[in-house]
């Protein structure tokens, strides 16, 4: 058995890319063009009691279009997601969500300037990745969320969409690629 101490040594020997991102790299500064198609809906199973027969989603398996920049605001990131079609769909100039500054990889909402933009969001930085969850109300006063994640390639990257009920009962799930324009 290790003791405690040996323990928290081990931290010590952890590489650098472990550690979360404190801003956003310069090589994804830019704008991004893509498609997302449905990928599948999943029945969450840690609801009490769960449910006899799980909802499935059966959504258009037709590819939408995803848009998204990225971009460093007095050294503050900003990132302005458009989508085309499907239950997430945006305004026509997409959302534009400001953050405040990023500490250990998380920043949180300082801004956005939609009309129906989110009312809170997060924003986390990996070693290749950057997410946002965001919360949606609708007008009868319930709730979804929307996460989105761009996992970085050479040429672009992969994209995944997940979109949470306001229940919470269920996840639908969107997949897909983008490119770098510039």
């Amino acid at each position: 058995m290790l003791g405690r101490r040996a323990l928290l040594g081990a931290g010590a020997f952890l590489p650098a890319v472990a550690r979360a991102q404190s801003g956003l790299w310069p090589e994804w500064i830019g704008l991004y063009d893509g498609a997302a198609r449905f990928y599948r809906s999943i029945p969450l199973e840690d609801i009490y009691p769960p449910p006899k027969e799980p909802h499935v989603d059966l959504d258009d398996p037709a590819p939408f279009g995803v848009h998204f920049e990225i971009r460093a605001t007095d050294d503050l990131p900003t990132i302005r997601l458009r989508i085309d079609a499907g239950p997430m769909q945006t305004a026509a100039n997409g959302e534009l969500l400001r953050f405040g500054p990023l500490i250990d990889g998380v920043a949180v909402l300082a801004s956005n300037e939609s009309r129906h933009g989110p009312r809170s969001a997060t924003l986390t930085v990996g070693r290749d990745l950057l997410g946002t969850e965001a919360l949606f109300a609708h007008a009868d006063g319930s709730f979804w969320r929307r996460h989105f994640t761009v996992r970085f390639t050479p040429t672009g990257g992969d994209i995944i969409l997940w979109v949470f009920d306001a229940a919470g009962t269920r996840a639908r799930t969107w997949r897909g690629s983008a490119v770098k324009r510039s």
